[in-house]
């Protein structure tokens, strides 16, 4: 198709998000064909796909990405989220920014 393949690893995708200011990442699998559907979360989300391929449907864009690319999605979003056949493992970030801050 064209398309070249990046690889990335686990190592590389913490690195990044480290650097774009998150000190907490997690590294989650989910399996071939899995579908999650509409849902949000309470914390922004900065993701790092690392091996698979993941479909995200957000309104009425479409978003799919494979290794080495990366995806931000704001709090309260709606999406929708489609594994590809190989199911996908991906780096997120843990936003701290959420958590209520102590005022000086």
């Amino acid at each position: 198709k064209g398309k070249e393949v990046k690889t990335i690893s686990e190592q590389e995708a913490k690195a990044i998000l480290f650097q774009r200011g998150y000190n907490k990442t997690v590294t989650l699998n989910f399996p071939k064909g899995y579908v999650k559907e509409v849902h949000q979360h309470p914390f922004s989300a900065d993701v790092i796909i690392i091996s698979g391929s993941i479909k995200v449907l957000v309104a009425d864009k479409e978003y799919n990405l494979a290794p080495g690319d990366d995806f931000q999605l704001g709090a309260g979003i709606e999406h929708t989220e489609y594994i590809g056949e190989d199911g996908v493992t991906i780096v997120t970030a843990i936003s701290e920014k959420t958590k209520k801050r102590n005022s000086l």
